[in-house]
């Protein structure tokens, strides 16, 4: 049986429930549900990467990517369930404020939400993964690589540097018209 990709229709809920905490009880207590709804909605979209990445007939050079995306979002899961965890004893306690250095952990998860969600579009855009490339974006296919092999190879230092070559080794470099 064929299913379409899953991971892409589920990493919204996690993106969408990373909210801030404000100062009402009421709106508090919102607030803490929407981060356990994140949290589920993570684990869920985790589960649908892997299931999504084993199905994808990768090129060796996009898989590298796809490693990363998934050790980024290992760290983001962590994060997010510590970020849970701290918030739930919060909230438990009966506390009314929050204090400052919960904030900096939700900020560093935010952060770190928004820059996976950066690093996963730019998969896609820029190499195709998990999609059949069709060569028809906007700039050309060096120019969308260039961002996501530059934070690679700052991430994984010993990985290759490079990029501008198709899977198949051709250079398909070429500008938005075709030249």
């Amino acid at each position: 049986m064929n299913f379409l990709p899953l991971h892409p229709a589920l990493v919204h809920l996690p993106i969408a429930m990373m909210k801030s905490e404000p100062r009402r009880a009421a709106f508090r207590t919102v607030g803490f549900w929407s981060l356990l709804a994140g949290l589920a909605g993570g684990v869920l979209a985790i589960a649908a990467g892997y299931l999504d990445m084993n199905r994808a007939a990768l090129a060796p050079e996009t898989r590298e990517f796809v490693d990363l995306h998934e050790t980024i979002g290992w760290v983001l899961g962590i994060g997010l369930a510590i970020l849970s965890a701290w918030r739930w004893l919060i909230w438990h306690r009966g506390q009314m404020t929050i204090n400052t250095a919960y904030l900096v952990g939700a900020f560093l998860v935010l952060a770190i939400t928004l820059f996976q969600g950066w690093y996963g579009g730019q998969m896609v855009y820029a190499y195709g993964a998990g999609v059949a490339p069709t060569g028809q974006g906007t700039e050309t296919v060096e120019a969308a690589r260039g961002p996501l092999v530059a934070v690679r190879n700052i991430l994984k230092p010993g990985a290759a540097v490079g990029g501008a070559e198709s899977p198949g080794g051709a250079n398909t470099n070429r500008n938005v018209t075709g030249h």
